[in-house]
């Protein structure tokens, strides 16, 4: 009886190990046999944080990304609030992207927050940071706080609870495909296995 414990212990064991192995190779995961119904196009939702600094050290990845895309490909950035205190950022995105200035101040404040160790986790230091930028602080701090900014917020979020997700930064591919830097071993594999997968989509 003892030997015969030993060996279930053992082939449990075995097992786990394989199976640990075999999803430790596994560059993405495929979550649905649908598509988005968003948009036309293959869409790449990034799932981010200001305050993350995967998602800061992923940014050039990204850009890469974005800056190879065909015309039947777009990519849709969202901020997630995964916890009340992220909130404050998302806000800051959707309020750049309704002052068309997300393109001059997204990179900014990963910088500022991950370079300078100013965390722009208030309104005021947010509002701050916006004088010194020479923008118009007044009217970031009013669409900050609009109704329209907080539609947008609760959409992610829903969009995040959607696709189950946990953790950031994390890519969506047109709906259909998981991934993200623990899925690979550098942000260059990172590019690759977004590609593949855009690539299977406009196959199908």
């Amino acid at each position: 009886m003892k030997n015969l414990l030993i060996l279930f212990f053992v082939a449990i064991t075995s097992f786990s190990v394989v199976s640990f192995s075999a999803e430790g190779s596994q560059k993405y995961v495929q979550i649905s046999n649908q598509k988005q119904t968003e948009s036309d196009k293959i869409i790449i939702y990034e799932f981010f944080w200001y305050g993350c600094p995967h998602c800061y050290n992923i940014e050039p990845t990204i850009n890469q990304i974005e800056d190879n895309l065909k015309k039947d490909t777009i990519l849709i950035k969202v901020p997630v609030a995964l916890r009340n205190t992220w909130e404050i950022h998302a806000k800051a995105y959707y309020t750049l992207q309704q002052m068309k200035l997300d393109d001059d101040l997204h990179e900014k404040i990963f910088s500022e927050i991950h370079v300078n160790a100013n965390r722009l986790d208030t309104e005021e230091k947010l509002i701050n940071f916006l004088n010194d930028e020479g923008h118009d602080a007044e009217k970031f701090s009013k669409i900050l706080n609009s109704f329209g900014t907080e539609i947008r917020v609760k959409k992610a979020s829903r969009l995040a609870n959607q696709y189950q997700i946990t953790s950031v930064p994390t890519l969506i591919i047109n709906g259909k495909y998981r991934t993200s830097g623990s899925y690979v071993s550098s942000y260059e594999e990172l590019y690759d296995v977004v590609q593949l997968l855009v690539d299977k989509e406009r196959l199908n």
